[in-house]
């Protein structure tokens, strides 16, 4: 019997394990059905239903210290017409705007524009501006919210920047007869004293700007390590007060600076991304994807690769964190990309069919007008002319005109821009389209740069016209 017992006992446990085995497989395929259904859900919803022939003009930075639309050059006014027959124009809003009769705190930079300005970028053919950059703070978060406040009177949508953190990370949206068009936008490189910052407990957290904080190292090849670590054993607490912490035998800190030892051949910077920062942008981005046609994402970064021989401020590489920010923005939903920060032009990628544009350099250069006073006090002399803050390319770039088929990128033309650097103060800075020898040299620079990325530039006309392989 007690044989037969275990023998009852045996084929029960083998039924019971087949069964449970089932049950196993049918849980894991019932998962994997749900796994395979929310990704069918996320791609319908991620999905680019904008009109066709929906076309989006970008352009950099926008420093402006007075009104332009309005003037009479035929070559200012082609450039501005670029903009305006687009269904919705882009721009890197850096300037503040406020009236100077009546505010009431220190001059804090040329970055700072009359009121009438707020209506000029509507009429320049602006309809959604970034408001995250690393001038926007420069007359406080009073500054910040009353240039959100003028322009929103005057019909022009802003984005990355706002009342508090989570207002600040939002999309925001403009319609169009082809559809709703939003826009992300965040910074790397900010005014510390205005970034925007979530409650916690007691601390309801703040407004300002949406950043993106990054990690600089310095990277240097094994044949200089010895070198760094040399200066490093003279600091024994690296150079501060107290020693840093997370060093490891190829990762150490010197008065503030964080070095890495890594099998390159030359030293340059790379760049570690706040993953607090990304989470929470990108969770911005799929949401803004899912409430509109068309989403775009837009980042102000004057972080560069380095120790190339290029003066950081003009330095055309992107820091090596730019590519994979822009490329996860485009998984994660958006249609287009646009980079801001170094007065130059950068590199041009086509990835997944979605334009990326690493730097689209400046589009209005203004604050030589108001620069003298913002380096010697209220009412100094002086300018700009002839120092390397006035280096000639940052008046030379584009207007990027990218156009969409079918939810695809179909063509991109690239109009070129001079912003005058050889005129007078009072018309430096307002840009026109290029003359053809000027256009050749802007779009030559650019071909050269787009290239590492894969991008075929061709010259038509004196536009530059990108057209991905279908």
């Amino acid at each position: 019997m007690q044989r037969k017992a275990n023998g009852k006992t045996t084929s029960a446990v083998r039924i019971a394990a087949v069964a449970g085995a089932a049950l196993v497989a049918a849980i894991g395929l019932s998962r994997h059905h749900a796994a395979a259904q929310q990704q069918a859900y996320e791609a319908f919803e991620l999905g680019t239903t904008i009109g066709d022939g929906f076309t989006i003009a970008a352009v950099g930075d926008l420093i402006m210290a007075f009104p332009a639309s309005r003037l009479a050059d035929p070559a200012r006014q082609a450039a501005f017409d670029v903009v305006r027959r687009a269904d919705v124009g882009f721009a890197n809003m850096e300037s503040t705007i406020l009236d100077a009769a009546t505010w009431d705190g220190d001059f804090a930079g040329p970055f700072v524009g009359t009121p009438d300005v707020a209506e000029d970028v509507k009429n320049l053919g602006f309809d959604i501006v970034a408001r995250s950059n690393n001038h926007s703070g420069e007359y406080g978060i009073e500054g910040l919210l009353d240039t959100n406040e003028r322009l929103a009177r005057a019909g022009v949508v802003s984005a990355g920047s706002g009342e508090s953190y989570w207002a600040a990370r939002a999309p925001r949206f403009v319609s169009t007869d082809k559809g709703r068009v939003g826009l992300v936008a965040t910074a790397s490189s900010f005014s510390a004293g205005v970034v925007a910052s979530p409650g916690r407990g007691e601390w309801t957290g703040r407004g300002g700007v949406s950043a993106l904080r990054t990690t600089r190292w310095w990277v240097v090849p094994p044949s200089m390590w010895s070198a760094v670590t040399t200066i490093r054993e003279a600091f024994p607490t690296g150079g501060s007060l107290y020693a840093p912490l997370g060093e490891t035998e190829n990762e150490i800190t010197i008065l503030g600076r964080r070095f890495r030892k890594a099998d390159v051949d030359g030293p340059h910077w790379s760049y570690d991304v706040d993953q607090r920062d990304l989470n929470d942008v990108l969770a911005m981005v799929r949401e803004g994807k899912v409430k509109s046609d068309f989403l775009a994402v837009a980042i102000h970064s004057h972080e560069t690769h380095g120790a190339n021989g290029v003066w950081p401020e003009i330095d055309p590489l992107p820091g090596d964190f730019l590519p994979r920010f822009a490329r996860a923005a485009i998984d994660n939903g958006a249609d287009a990309f646009f980079g801001s920060g170094v007065h130059v032009p950068r590199g041009i990628e086509i990835y997944k069919d979605r334009p990326i544009f690493y730097g689209l350099g400046e589009f209005f250069r203004q604050m030589d007008i108001v620069g003298p006073a913002a380096w010697g006090g209220r009412g100094q002399g002086g300018t700009f002319r002839g120092d390397r803050n006035s280096d000639p390319r940052k008046y030379e770039s584009v207007i990027a005109v990218s156009e969409f088929t079918g939810g695809q990128l179909s063509e991109i033309r690239l109009h070129p821009t001079d912003l005058g650097h050889a005129e007078r103060m009072a018309h430096r800075g307002v840009p026109r389209l290029a003359s053809p020898e000027v256009a050749r040299r802007v779009l030559d620079r650019l071909r050269k740069l787009s290239e590492p990325f894969g991008t075929t530039l061709e010259i038509e006309d004196g536009v530059g016209v990108i057209r991905p392989e279908q």
